[in-house]
């Protein structure tokens, strides 16, 4: 009677048919989720009160002076919506900022155009999420793409809920927005690789299945659409 010895990677792929490994790493993704959505939610809470004053630097945009920077704390989730969808991947992308954002803003409260913030992180988690196979610096460069796109959306949002629904309005909307996309863009590509590299050491299971990126990108698409509905 032969004895059949299987290889190390056979012996992983029986034991991942037998549903033992595959539970294991969604618990630790569970666990990371759970760890990721407790800093958003202390930091957010944490920064909206002791954030640093904006830098007495100026420039004038559309005939108003006004800070170059315009200093909030966008960051804290737009770094961890990124990282969950880069590193998690699949609903964690859309769950974890809007965790974030829902429970934080039932204490310190949002705008009108609530939803196209939310949407705004929920699109930089899918945008994470698409830079799965990419190396670290592509990643960056996908997360200096996503905090444009997440500007020009939420502000978007910002000339439908507050200015003249013409094309002046909405080129003055983007113009006094630049400050906060300059901010935006500095103080998250400066936090962002604080969490890169302990992720990329410990989570390298970054495969992308085709139905997991229209789960990851679905929900995204149909918030995005009902951010505009309610503004109609």
């Amino acid at each position: 009677m032969r004895v059949i010895k299987l290889s190390g990677d056979l012996k992983n792929s029986v034991k991942d048919l037998n549903g033992d490994a595959i539970p294991s790493m969604m618990r630790k993704k569970i666990f990371v989720a759970a760890s990721l959505i407790f800093i958003g939610v202390a930091a957010r809470l944490w920064l909206y009160n002791f954030l640093p004053s904006t830098p007495h630097i100026y420039i004038t945009l559309a005939g108003i002076k006004q800070p170059l920077f315009m200093m909030d704390i966008f960051f804290v989730v737009a770094a961890i919506s990124l990282i969950a969808g880069r590193y998690l991947g699949s609903l964690f992308a859309f769950l974890i900022p809007l965790s974030i954002m829902a429970i934080t803003d039932i204490l310190i409260g949002n705008t009108i155009i609530f939803l196209f913030t939310w949407s705004g992180f929920a699109l930089l988690g899918s945008i994470g999420y698409l830079s799965r196979k990419k190396g670290v610096l592509h990643f960056f460069g996908y997360s200096v793409a996503g905090i444009i796109a997440y500007d020009l959306w939420t502000n978007f949002g910002c000339w439908m809920g507050w200015y003249s629904h013409d094309i002046s309005g909405l080129l003055l909307c983007y113009a006094l927005a630049i400050p906060f996309m300059l901010w935006h863009l500095l103080a998250t590509m400066t936090v962002l690789p604080l969490f890169t590299i302990p992720f990329e050491k410990s989570m390298v299971q970054r495969e992308i299945v085709s139905k997991e990126a229209k789960i990851a990108t679905l929900p995204t698409a149909l918030l995005m659409a009902l951010s505009i509905f309610t503004l109609l």
